[in-house]
């Protein structure tokens, strides 16, 4: 007599049941501990997803969003076709974003190999605290503090004097064509010694007896750090590489927001502070939302690119 495929496949069933619910009761206190967190992303990124549904209706302020027309993709129309700050903040968005991640990854592991490679205890915890205190500062500090640097009777244009560089004080923070050098310095000072977190972690799981076996057959300190530091930290690189993807059609909106003024917009307006200048300060809260919506599938799409590539050049990824 034969066994359906139906009725043969009933016990492997079972089994694979009674295996994840034998996983979930042996991994019960770690599913509690991971339950709070579940909850605040629910609450937080998840439910606010349904206020999407104005970015298709025309709402006005003050009336029920049920009462507001639906117009479908005209609010994405009008920003992707017809705006003409469009150009001018996707390039201002991806070009700052872009070198930030140039510059500062190679800085990052620089640094992060400096400090590793330190043989003095004492120098070592001084080098780490200095260079993570600016991130430790608020935006608006870092503000204060570049302004009064930058100033016509700052400290960079007393020194610029002094040397006989310029003969008058250079307005720094009004000239568009410094908004992209001033975003992307203040950012790599202010985050530079905190990214090298990751790297340092990724350095102590390294197997200390590659450096001594290196040691031994004569490789200096440069050779050991090109031929065993760098490819021990290649998973760490490809994964925070895919990562930055996702942030390069957004950015730092505290900072921009902070640096920018009527000045100098053209080189300091991002997409970020296009949605809080449509949404909040001009209550145009559906075009606002239509905005957002594509800054998040871009920056989506982005991450899904760049783990393929990586995939399929050194078959490392996230997914």
């Amino acid at each position: 007599m034969s066994i359906s495929p139906i009725q043969s496949n009933v016990p492997e069933v079972t089994s694979k049941k009674k295996n994840l619910l034998s996983k979930i009761i042996s991994q019960k206190h770690l599913l509690i501990m991971l339950a709070p967190c579940l909850i605040w992303v629910i609450l937080f990124c998840y439910t606010p997803l349904w206020g999407w549904y104005l970015a298709f209706v025309r709402y006005r302020p003050g009336f029920p969003i049920s009462s507001a027309p639906w117009v479908g993709l005209e609010n994405f129309d009008r920003f992707l076709f017809k705006s003409l700050d469009f150009g001018r903040v996707m390039r201002n968005t991806i070009v700052v974003n872009i070198l930030t991640l140039i510059i500062s990854m190679p800085l990052e592991i620089s640094l992060a190999i400096v400090i590793y490679e330190m043989r003095f205890k004492v120098y070592k915890r001084v080098m780490q605290t200095i260079s993570y205190l600016p991130y430790f500062i608020s935006w608006v500090i870092v503000g204060g503090i570049f302004f009064q640097f930058l100033s016509m009777q700052g400290v960079v244009n007393n020194l610029l004097i002094a040397l006989g560089i310029t003969k008058e004080p250079i307005m720094f923070l009004g000239m568009p064509s410094m908004a992209w050098p001033i975003l992307i310095f203040t950012r790599i000072w202010k985050n530079l010694g905190w990214s090298t977190i990751v790297y340092l972690g990724a350095m102590g799981g390294i197997d200390p007896n590659l450096y001594e076996a290196a040691y031994v057959d004569g490789a200096g300190r440069m050779k050991r750090i090109w031929h065993i530091t760098l490819p021990g930290l290649a998973p760490t690189i490809s994964v925070l590489l895919i990562l930055a993807a996702g942030g390069l059609i957004s950015g730092s909106f505290e900072q921009v927001y902070v640096f920018q003024n009527p000045a100098n917009m053209e080189y300091a307006d991002t997409i970020d502070t296009m949605v809080f200048r449509m949404g909040l300060q001009q209550a145009n809260f559906s075009y606002a939302t239509a905005v957002g919506i594509f800054n998040t599938f871009c920056s989506l799409a982005l991450l899904v690119f760049v783990n393929a590539v990586i995939k399929r050049i050194n078959g490392r990824s996230l997914f």
